[in-house]
């Protein structure tokens, strides 16, 4: 979920090589303080980089079956030093040439083994480098070697974990994760011990630990399976303004039909009675990104019989993310939205057109040129006009989109038949 993320806000190719995509979202994740904006600024050049490198790939000669299992790495020294520059954020070449070069590097990462993924980060960490660029490459290299051997890269940098340089410590938990399916009873007893011995404790002044909602989200897929008992107890143990966090990071669109069950009662049981509505809401959003229709959070609301208030939260934000979707890509219309009102009637009686409103409102917001302002006000003086509810305008109104809008959005204002709640939109004009 997270990559369909990054890839659609990033809107930069319709698809890429999933080998390439590895190495673009790895480039990202290791520069999480680099403005998007600045990535999209350079989207044509990064465009041909990849596109050319989907050519190469796709005419390589292919390579035996020995090969492929057992690649082998050029015989000539790697000069890391060189690498470093290349993909440093100093790099003159500007941030095409550096995701040629990013790929290069993930490229030659995963042909090597083990062992020689253990020998670079050995010579690296005596190598005349910039503190920074060492670490963007350390984190690189370790990304690869928690891949195939994950205990001893979590080993070699549990220190590191909780200050997650460059994103290493995601990476970490992404591959503790893998660790936790594969070998469930020896993933939890290392992580039990790194707690024990103080290596999650958190570093902030709130004392919450992001990394050990990391950790603790690989180990309760499994839980959830085979010992909800257990899975209840691990979030017990936790503070309980963090347990929700624990259980978002969890893929729900992974789980089976009864653990989701089991997901939900955690969530009753567990998150406290004003995060609940957030926890619901987060399961339709990751239900209609995954499975693209809002019928999905139908059936989940109906296998968990889910209560009118979760139904509302879930359906709120099903319609939001829905429309989103849709928006991003030009299919908002009369059609699509009245299918969604439609559904809406039955999830959230009585308040179809205020969700109507705020999620059109979102989806102008997000939409870019393929769904505006003017398109979204079109579709909501439509449901006004129909049901005869200020609710849609309001809702629409109150939303960014709009407020970004302001005197465009006086038609629509002038339109709200109660002088109370159209008084305050006009105040704002003023």
């Amino acid at each position: 979920m997270a990559m369909q993320r990054t890839l659609r806000s990033l809107k930069i190719i319709p698809f890429i090589p999933p080998v390439l995509a590895l190495a673009v979202i790895g480039f990202w994740n290791a520069r999480q303080t680099r403005a998007i904006a600045v990535m999209e600024n350079d989207s044509r050049q990064i465009r041909r980089v990849i596109l050319d490198e989907e050519t190469r790939l796709v005419n390589a000669p292919k390579r035996s079956r020995q090969e492929q299992v057992s690649p082998s790495i050029p015989a000539t020294p790697v000069n890391w030093k060189e690498i470093s520059g290349k993909i440093s954020d100093n790099a003159t070449g500007g941030e095409a040439e550096r995701l040629r070069a990013v790929i290069d590097l993930q490229q030659r990462l995963k042909s090597m083994t083990r062992d020689e993924l253990i020998a670079a980060l050995d010579d690296i960490t005596v190598m005349d480098l910039d503190a920074a660029e060492r670490a963007e490459l350390v984190a690189m290299i370790a990304a690869e070697l928690a891949k195939k051997d994950t205990e001893y890269a979590l080993n070699r940098f549990v220190d590191e974990i909780e200050n997650d340089p460059h994103g290493l410590g995601w990476q970490l938990g992404d591959a503790f994760g893998e660790w936790a399916k594969r070998d469930p009873a020896a993933a939890m007893t290392w992580f039990d011990q790194q707690i024990a011995a103080g290596k999650f404790d958190s570093r902030s002044l709130d004392g919450r630990s992001e990394m050990r909602a990391l950790f603790e989200a690989g180990i309760l897929p499994g839980l959830l399976t085979a010992d909800l008992e257990a899975a209840g107890k691990r979030l017990l143990a936790l503070p309980e303004d963090q347990r929700r966090e624990v259980l978002e990071q969890l893929s729900f669109t992974d789980l089976g039909p009864d653990a989701r069950k089991d997901y939900a009662a955690l969530v009753r049981e567990l998150i406290p009675a004003d995060e609940r509505p957030g926890s619901f809401a987060n399961i339709a959003t990751q239900l209609v990104e995954n499975g693209g229709d809002y019928q999905k959070v139908s059936e989940f609301l109906d296998a968990v019989q889910a209560t009118a208030a979760e139904r509302a939260v879930s359906a709120r934000q099903a319609a939001a993310t829905q429309l989103e979707m849709l928006g991003e890509n030009g299919k908002i219309n009369a059609s699509t939205v009245d299918a969604l009102r439609t559904w809406l009637d039955v999830q959230a009686p009585g308040k179809t057109d205020s969700i109507t409103g705020k999620a059109l409102a979102e989806a102008a917001q997000e939409g870019g040129e393929n769904f505006n302002y003017d398109q979204a006000a079109e579709l909501v003086l439509r449901y006004h006009q129909s049901s005869g509810n200020d609710a849609v305008l309001v809702a629409f109104l109150e939303g960014f989109s709009a407020r970004s809008n302001l005197e465009e959005a006086e038609a629509l204002i002038n339109k709200i038949s109660d002088p109370k709640l159209r008084q305050p939109f006009l105040d704002e004009l003023k």
